[in-house]
């Protein structure tokens, strides 16, 4: 079934060893750890990276290999042998009780390798039926019968986390150099498994993370129509500092649009807060002065005492209460944010006088409220300073420019309007690039039930 290998890595001949051999040996072994090295540094997928471990075991130094990590539910176990290097043979089960017959668990409880013999024989001994699973993984090993079997510790960190197996065929045994020597490659390919693990394990927290702190999907609103468009300075993510939400039942909604201050991860974050914060305070009322409120109090009580807090944003909350007609009755208030516009149906376009102190400035902040009426095909433009502050090659975008293009879409109904908005500040910000500063556009407007 396998061919006999003609020499393993770095394998002292047999006979009187002279200086030159030992050196040629001590750079041959040297070389090979090299190349592992730059082989498992080439990925941080853990089953790619889970390959090249065994690539750089068989046929180099072993006939046979298989490695042993946990998994969230159990173990899995993956080997290869020399006769079918690139196919991989992977078997999943419930983490098993690892006695004292086992080679995986001394080498896990100890740290310390172990090693054994697989005889000719029918008969399977205990250790190795306890190290090695029936199946595909035991008949890849007992093709090679007579063996020797070593369980070397795979340990990172302090801590021994698998075990790598390795299988010699009868007369090519592991000598105490050849211990030695796939202990010290067993190091290497335990940090970079680890390190790939690590890896791994943190992409998963932070895509999950960055998941909760995307923008919500904006639910059905029966009775009124919502257009929304948002996205983020740094392109590298689509997280950042800006955000909305909206909430409420048919009839009476809650419109929250608002702008962290700072960017990247530390801004997403307080964004997802102050959302959850405006969602738990509507429970118990909705009017917007008091929810801005209640946002302002939780942003400066969670700051620091000892250091200027950055814990603060503005933001714009309204209460929107539609009617069969298609009109709609708004109360607004906002903390430090840029006014919205009233786009009316006829193409006039006003600002909403409303403004209030910056959420988290202080620890306590009064808001005020203004009341809108909305009448059929009326829109209310809600937007972040990213919008008038964009830069372009005639300066800043502006609330003039912003004003005559929402009139120019005055009736078209507010998804085109967010849309065109959108458009316009990135393409006068460069032609479509990734914007200076976070944008986030919301508009809506009372459709007819």
């Amino acid at each position: 079934m396998f061919e006999q290998p003609v020499r393993y890595v770095a394998q002292s001949p047999l006979g009187l060893l002279d200086d030159s051999t030992l050196l040629a040996t001590a750079r041959e072994r040297a070389s090979h750890l090299a190349s592992a090295s730059k082989q498992l540094a080439g990925s941080l997928n853990p089953d790619r990276t889970l390959r090249r471990a065994l690539h750089v075991t068989v046929p180099a130094i072993a006939d046979w290999a298989q490695i042993l990590l946990p998994t969230r539910t159990g173990v899995r176990y993956t080997a290869v042998r020399a006769d079918d290097p690139d196919r991989f043979v992977t078997v999943e089960g419930e983490r098993p009780v690892f006695g004292e017959v086992s080679g995986h668990g001394r080498a896990l409880a100890t740290g310390r390798f172990e090693l054994m013999h697989v005889l000719a024989g029918g008969h399977v001994p205990d250790a190795v039926a306890g190290t090695v699973p029936s199946g595909p993984l035991r008949e890849g090993l007992l093709g090679l019968r007579p063996a020797d079997l070593l369980v070397v510790p795979l340990t990172a960190r302090g801590t021994t986390f698998g075990t790598l197996t390795l299988a010699r065929r009868a007369g090519r045994g592991f000598e105490p150099e050849d211990v030695g020597f796939a202990l010290e490659l067993a190091g290497r390919i335990a940090i970079a498994i680890d390190t790939a693990r690590v890896y791994a394990e943190q992409a998963r927290v932070a895509e999950v993370l960055a998941a909760s702190l995307r923008a919500p999907e904006i639910p059905e609103t029966p009775g009124l129509a919502i257009g929304a468009r948002m996205r983020a300075a740094m392109h590298t993510t689509d997280i950042g500092g800006d955000f909305f939400d909206v909430f409420g039942q048919p009839g009476d909604y809650s419109v929250l649009l608002g702008d962290v201050a700072g960017k990247g991860a530390e801004a997403a974050i307080l964004t997802g807060q102050s959302r959850h914060t405006v969602r738990g305070a509507s429970f118990f009322d909705r009017q917007p002065s008091v929810l801005l409120r209640v946002l302002n109090a939780a942003l400066f009580s969670g700051g620091s005492r000892s250091e200027p807090t950055t814990r603060f944003l503005t933001a714009i909350c309204a209460r929107v209460r539609t009617s069969p007609d298609g009109s709609a009755s708004v109360t607004i208030s906002s903390a430090g944010h840029p006014r919205p516009l009233l786009v009316r149906k006829s193409g006039v376009v006003e600002e909403v006088q409303v403004k209030g102190l910056l959420c988290g400035a202080l620890p306590t902040a009064t808001y005020t409220e203004v009341e809108v009426a909305l009448a059929p095909g009326d829109m209310m433009l809600l937007f972040t300073d990213g919008v008038p502050d964009a830069i372009g090659s005639d300066g800043r975008f502006g609330l003039g420019r912003l004003s005559q293009l929402a009139a120019g879409y005055a009736g078209s109904g507010p998804h085109a309007l967010a849309e065109a908005v959108d458009i316009a500040v990135a393409e006068y910000s460069g032609g479509g690039a990734s914007p200076t500063d976070d944008v986030a556009v919301l508009a809506f407007g009372g459709v007819r039930a």
